[in-house]
C-alpha cells in the first residue's frame, strides 16, 4: 500500500452550473462553485480527506498559466472536455507530495513538474487567512484520460468545514472509482497503477483486477466484464474506448437516505446486489454514481 490514494477524480462538465444543480439534487450539499487560477471553475461535494469535484471551462485566457513542464492543467481539461464529458484527470491524495513524487519516480514514472498555489479565504470568525497547495503532475503515454496528480493540501482545516459535509443523502466518501479499459488496454493500465501505487496493492478479480490505495480503491472492468458490477453500460458511456474512470462509487451510511432523492429527481438506477447504480451518464457529467451501504468508522 502506499501513502497515495483517491482524493478526487475531476468530472469535467460543460455546464457546471446545471451539473452543481443536480448533484444538489441528490442530496449532496455544495459549496458556490469557484474558480481555479488556471481558469478553470470548480464545484465541490466535501468529505473527509476526498472530494467530489465538478470542473469547467470559464477563463480561457488563463488555461496556460501555471504550467507543470509541458503540462498545463487547464489546457488538458479543455482539450479532453472538448471531446466527452467525463474524467481526464485525477488527484491522489498526498500528505508529502514530495516522497510520493520520489517513490513514483523510483518505481519508473515521471513527473511532469510541481505547481504550488493557494487562495485567500476568510474564516467564520472574520480572521483572513489563506489555503496552501502542492500538485506533482504524473501521466502515462497512451493513457491521456488516466492522468493523475499527487494533491498535497496543506491546510485542509480551511476545506474540510464540517457544516459541509453532513450530506443529506448519508454520502461520506468513496470506495472505490472504477476505470474502464478494454482487456487490449488492461496490461498499460496496470503497469501505470503500479507504477502509482506499488505491485503489492493489486490483486485480481473476477470481472478485472483492483489496486489498494491509501484512501480507497481502482477497481478496472472491461465493457463486458462491467456488467456484473454495474448491469449493462450505457452505449453512451466513454463511446471512445479510451481507458478512463467511469464510476465514482460512493460509500453512504444508509440507502434509505438516499432513496427520496432519487425519486424526487426522477433519477434512473438500478439495484445490484446492496449497491444502488445511477445508470444516466448525460446527467451526471459522463460518469455513472453508484452508492454502497457502509457503516462509517
Amino acid at each position: 500500500m502506499t501513502g497515495l490514494g483517491i482524493d478526487h477524480p475531476l468530472v469535467c462538465v460543460n455546464d457546471i452550473v446545471q451539473a452543481r444543480e443536480t448533484y444538489r439534487s441528490l442530496g449532496f450539499l455544495m459549496k458556490p462553485p469557484g474558480q481555479h487560477p488556471w481558469g478553470t471553475s470548480t464545484a465541490l461535494v466535501i468529505f473527509r480527506n476526498q472530494l467530489l469535484e465538478l470542473v469547467g471551462v470559464q477563463d480561457e485566457a488563463l488555461l496556460d498559466s501555471y504550467p507543470a513542464g509541458t503540462f498545463c492543467f487547464g489546457r488538458h481539461i479543455q482539450q479532453w472536455l472538448s471531446d466527452r464529458e467525463g474524467v481526464p484527470l485525477s488527484a491522489l491524495n498526498s500528505t508529502d507530495a514530495a516522497a510520493d513524487e520520489a517513490a513514483v519516480v523510483g518505481r519508473g514514472g515521471t513527473c511532469e513538474g510541481t505547481v504550488e498555489f493557494g487562495r485567500d479565504v476568510r474564516r467564520e470568525d472574520g480572521t483572513a487567512d489563506r489555503t496552501k497547495t502542492t500538485l506533482k503532475i504524473f501521466t502515462r503515454e497512451g493513457l491521456p484520460r488516466l492522468s493523475m496528480f499527487a494533491c498535497q493540501q496543506h491546510r485542509r482545516d480551511l476545506i474540510e468545514f464540517p457544516e459541509w459535509m453532513n450530506h443529506p443523502n448519508s454520502a461520506y466518501g468513496f470506495a472505490s472509482a472504477t476505470i474502464l479499459a478494454e482487456p487490449a488496454d488492461q496490461p498499460a493500465v496496470r503497469d501505470w497503477l503500479s507504477t502509482l501505487h506499488g505491485a503489492t496493492a493489486m490483486r485480481d478479480t473476477d470481472w478485472g483486477f483492483e489496486v489498494t490505495t491509501g484512501n480507497g480503491n481502482w477497481r478496472v472492468v472491461s465493457r463486458a466484464s462491467a456488467t456484473s458490477v454495474f448491469g449493462p453500460l450505457p452505449d453512451d458511456l466513454a463511446p471512445d474506448g479510451t481507458p478512463s474512470v467511469i464510476s465514482l462509487d460512493i460509500k453512504c451510511t444508509a440507502l434509505a437516505n438516499l432513496r427520496p432523492f432519487l425519486a424526487a429527481g426522477g433519477f434512473a438506477y438500478r439495484d445490484i446486489a446492496e449497491t444502488v447504480v445511477l445508470t444516466e451518464p448525460a446527467r451526471l457529467g459522463g460518469i455513472l454514481l453508484s452508492f454502497c451501504e457502509t457503516p462509517e468508522t
